[in-house]
Parts: structure tokens; C-alpha cells; sequence
């Protein structure tokens, strides 16, 4: 398996070529971000059942950015992603991870939500766009729907009262985490 969050991106590039849903937000989805800790984030990281490892590197630690690499593929080109707070709530442990691929339009942010953990491991999930493109229609989140052949794009707009609403459980796949965990040296 590659790793982790390349698949993501491959699943997202995927998507955009074979148009299955996807749900964009802009780079200041969420309420700020998380200012990062370089030791917290720099290093490898690799999926629990897998060898292959993803160098994580904090570019700007205010900004909650990090950028990650492939290490020994020259042709992979770099992703990064932003981290900002999900809640206002200090005790909720749960962020929005915003990735962007390069090459791709501006505002098409790929949303996903994390946990860190205290013991080097990371949860990742992935979002629902059934239930994203459900709640758009009928007003409990702001946004827009477009369809693209068979399927829906959604975008949710940069509001607070979406943050809180996105917290709840039905938006997100939490029977199928994406876990990292820091690589051994």
C-alpha cells in the first residue's frame, strides 16, 4: 500500500477525472489553525499496516502548514496541507486537515477531519458526500451543489456555524480511519 496520504490524493485526482463526489472548501475553512509544534509533526510517518514511510515537514508552524514527501521518489511531487481548529472547545481534539493539490483550482480544498494522539499516532477520516450534499439541500450546512455528469460537487462555504455542524458524526466515515504512526528511526 502507498502511503496513506497519497492515496488520498490519488483517490482525489480520481475523482475529479471520473467525477465521483468530492467536497471542496477554501484554504480558510475552519476557525484558525492550529499553530504547530515542529517536533509534534516533523519526521516519518508510515500507515500502521505498512513499510512505506511519508516524510512530514512543518513549513509554517503559525499557519498550521506542513508539506509531506515521498522519500526515494524523485518524480512525486510534494503535497501540502493546512491544519486549523475545528471547534473552539480547547478539550476537542479534533481538527480539519485542508489539502491542496498543486495544478488544481483555487478553492478546491479537500476536506478531511484528524486526531492526533499523545503517543505519535494519527487518525484521519475521510468525509461523507452523500450526507454533505444532503445537508446543503436542506439548509443545516451553507454551501453549494453542482452536478458533473452522474455526480455532486459540493462546496461548503467558510462560516462558523458550518465548523460546529461538521462536528457531528453523520458527515464524516469513522468506521474506516486512515492511521499513521511515527516511524521508527
Amino acid at each position: 500500500m502507498k502511503t496513506l496520504l497519497r492515496l488520498c490524493a490519488c483517490l482525489l485526482l480520481g475523482c475529479v477525472l471520473t467525477a465521483c463526489p468530492e467536497t471542496t472548501v477554501n484554504d480558510d475553512f475552519g476557525l484558525k489553525p492550529l499553530t504547530l509544534k515542529a517536533s509534534d509533526w516533523n519526521g516519518s510517518w508510515q500507515p500502521i499496516d505498512d513499510d512505506d514511510k511519508t516524510d512530514f515537514s512543518v513549513i509554517d508552524a503559525q499557519q498550521g502548514l506542513i508539506r509531506f514527501t515521498e522519500p526515494g521518489k524523485k518524480e512525486a511531487m510534494p503535497i501540502e496541507f493546512k491544519i486549523r481548529r475545528a471547534s473552539a472547545d480547547d478539550k476537542v481534539n479534533l481538527y480539519f486537515v485542508l489539502i491542496h493539490e498543486k495544478g488544481t483550482k483555487p478553492g478546491s480544498f479537500t476536506i478531511y477531519i484528524l486526531r492526533q494522539s499523545d503517543k505519535g499516532i494519527l487518525f484521519l477520516w475521510g468525509i461523507e458526500h452523500d450526507a454533505i450534499e444532503a445537508a446543503i439541500k436542506a439548509g443545516q450546512l451553507q454551501g453549494s451543489t453542482r452536478q458533473v455528469k452522474n455526480d455532486t460537487i459540493n462546496h461548503l462555504d467558510s462560516v462558523p456555524a458550518n465548523y460546529t455542524k461538521l462536528l457531528e458524526p453523520q458527515f464524516w466515515n469513522w468506521s474506516e480511519p486512515m492511521v499513521l504512526k511515527r516511524a521508527k528511526k
